[in-house]
This record gives C-alpha cells, structure tokens and sequence, in this order.
C-alpha cells in the first residue's frame, strides 16, 4: 500500500507544487489550506508523513503539532518556514518534528528526505 503525505500550507503554489513531486515519488498526497483542516483530516485517516507550514490560520505548525502529540498522535513532520531559525526553535522539543526546512525550498532535497522518512 502507497504511503500518503499530507501537506498543509496557505499557499496554493506550494501545495500544488509538493503534490506534483510527491506524487512523482509514488506516493499519495492528502492538501490541507490550515491547521484546522489539517487535524480534520489527520483525525479521519492518519498520513504516513506531515509537511507542515510553520505559519498558517486558524491553527499554526507548532500548535498542530503540540495537539496531536498531546492526543498521543506521533506522525513524522516535517516544518517548512520562510523563518527557518525560528521556526527550528519554537519546534525543537516537539518528537514528531524529523526536520525543519526553509523555504523556498530545493526540489531534490525534498526528494530526498520523502525517501529518508517513508521508505
């Protein structure tokens, strides 16, 4: 069975731009626009991997992240941010964060860690 990604950013370009390579890489991708309708989905069919923005409406990255781990839901996630540094820091003691990466981001190195984490 294909491992499913779920990915969740505000930005329309960058969901539709992840989707495509991930689904180059053979797996399934779930979108979410917010941290809201990101935790509806996580809660209805739990992803093999999160990529997560770091700043979004309603709920943020660290926030989602802060309520699934609190519900005993440890997904890997990966936090992608125009505020790598920051981001880095409001995250690192949360245990489902594998990386936080910056945007924008390389196409390859994305790649990369999909490998990394799903196979």
């Amino acid at each position: 069975m294909s491992k499913t990604v779920l990915v969740v950013d505000d930005q329309i370009g960058i969901r539709l731009l992840l989707e495509e390579v991930i689904q180059q890489e053979g797996y399934n991708v779930e979108l979410a626009l917010n941290g809201k309708e990101a935790l509806d989905k996580i809660l209805d069919n739990k992803p093999d991997l999160i990529m997560l923005d770091y700043k979004l409406p309603i709920i943020d990255g660290p926030t989602l992240v802060e309520k699934l781990e609190k519900d005993h839901i440890i997904i890997p996630t990966i936090i992608m941010s125009g505020l790598p540094e920051k981001a880095q820091e409001d995250v690192q003691n949360l245990q489902s964060v594998f990386q936080t990466i910056a945007k924008p981001f390389q196409l390859n190195d994305i790649r990369q860690l999909l490998k990394h984490i799903l196979d």
